[in-house]
C-alpha cells in the first residue's frame, strides 16, 4: 500500500485532513515533513487559503484512497495525498464550480471536483467513479481557513443522483421554513419480519450510515444497530490483550470507532497467530472477501498483510497485482 499524505498543519498550528487516523501497521510511526504549498501561477489553486504557506505534512500507510496529485516535500520525498487532503489544498476560495472528468478507457477512473465559497464557508465535492460505474462522492463544508465544519460521503449510482438532489432540495425548503414541513411517520416499534431482516442485510452492504437506514426502515438507530448485531453483520471489536487494572486503555478515536462497527478488528495489532492463520487460509484458497470477513479487517489491510507475511495463494496473487 503506497504512503499517503493524510494530514497537514497550517501556519496557525491547526491540523487538517485526518490526523487521528491510525496507520495500517500500528508498529510504524507516521512520517513528517515540511511542504511549501506553491500552486502553479494562473491556476484556481492559487486562491487556496493555504497557498504560500509552509505546512507540516503527515504521511504513512493508511486506509484511505489516494487523490490525483503527488506533492514534493521540502524535506525530501514525493508522496500522493489522500482525496481529503487534496480537496483542502486544491479547492480555491470563491471559485465558481469546477469539474473535471477523466475517462480514457473502461479500466480507468473518472474523477469529479467542484467547489465554491458562500457566506465565508467553502463547499467542496469530490467524486471517483470506479470501473463498475459506481460513484463515490464526498461533500465537505469548511471555513475559509480550511477547518472542516461538516462532511458527508457515500457511494451512489448515476440514476440516484437526481433523486438525491431533489431530496436535499426538499429538506432545505423544509428546514428553512419555505414550505410546510411534512409530519414524520412515527418509528416502527414492532418486531422485525423475515422480509425486513433480509432487506436490511442487503441494504447494509450498500449503505453503512445508521441514520440513513433508520430513516429508510422507520426505526431508531439503536434498533438498526441491535438487528445488525443480531444478524452478526457487525460485532464489538475483539480485545487484543488484557489491560492491567492500573493501566487505562486509550479511547479509540471517533473515526476508528466508526470503522470498527464495519470491520471489527480495524487497525488492531496483528498477532503471530493471526499471521500464521492468515498465511494458512490464503494457501488453502480463501478469497480476499472471505479473509476480510474472517479476520474482521478491510480489504486494504488484508492485502497489505498478505504481502508483508509473504503469503501464497490466489488472494496473495491478487494483492500483488493490485499493488504493482
Amino acid at each position: 500500500m503506497p504512503l499517503l499524505i493524510y494530514a497537514f498543519k497550517d501556519g496557525n498550528g491547526c491540523w487538517h485532513g485526518d490526523p487521528d487516523i491510525p496507520l495500517i501497521d500500528l508498529d510504524d510511526e507516521p512520517g513528517r515533513g515540511m511542504l511549501t504549498y506553491q500552486p502553479v501561477p494562473g491556476t484556481l489553486e492559487t486562491a487556496s487559503p493555504f497557498a504560500g504557506q509552509t505546512l507540516t505534512a503527515l504521511y504513512g500507510s493508511v486506509d484511505l484512497d489516494a487523490g490525483p496529485v503527488t506533492y514534493q516535500l521540502d524535506t525530501g520525498g514525493r508522496f500522493p495525498s489522500s482525496w481529503h487532503v487534496h480537496t483542502l489544498l486544491a479547492a480555491p476560495r470563491g471559485a465558481a464550480p469546477l469539474s473535471e472528468s477523466i475517462l480514457d478507457g473502461p479500466d480507468q477512473l473518472a474523477r469529479l471536483e467542484t467547489a465554491f465559497t458562500e457566506s465565508s464557508s467553502r463547499y467542496a465535492l469530490t467524486g471517483t467513479r470506479a470501473s463498475n460505474g459506481q460513484l463515490t462522492v464526498e461533500l465537505t463544508v469548511s471555513t475559509d481557513q480550511g477547518e472542516i465544519q461538516s462532511e458527508l460521503c457515500g457511494a451512489v449510482s448515476d440514476e440516484d443522483l437526481q433523486p438525491l438532489a431533489r431530496l436535499l432540495e426538499t429538506a432545505s425548503r423544509t428546514l428553512t421554513g419555505s414550505c410546510t414541513p411534512a409530519v414524520p411517520s412515527p418509528p416502527t416499534a414492532g418486531p422485525w419480519t423475515p422480509q425486513e431482516r433480509a432487506h436490511l442485510a442487503a441494504r447494509f452492504h450498500q449503505e453503512r450510515d445508521f441514520a440513513a437506514l433508520a430513516a429508510e426502515f422507520r426505526r431508531s438507530r439503536g434498533a438498526i444497530y441491535a438487528e445488525l448485531k443480531r444478524q452478526q453483520l457487525i460485532s464489538a471489536p475483539r480485545q487484543q490483550r488484557t489491560t492491567p487494572k492500573s493501566e487505562k486503555a486509550p479511547t479509540p478515536s471517533p473515526i476508528l470507532q466508526q470503522r470498527r462497527l464495519i470491520d471489527r478488528n480495524s487497525h488492531a495489532r496483528w498477532s503471530d497467530e493471526d499471521d500464521q492463520r492468515l498465511s494458512r487460509r490464503c494457501a488453502e484458497g480463501a478469497t480476499n472477501a472471505e479473509l476480510c470477513e474472517e479476520f474482521g479487517r478491510s480489504r486494504g489491510a488484508i492485502e497489505s498483510r498478505l504481502l508483508k507475511v509473504g503469503a501464497t495463494g490466489p488472494a496473495a496473487d491478487e494483492a500483488r497485482l493490485n499493488h504493482l
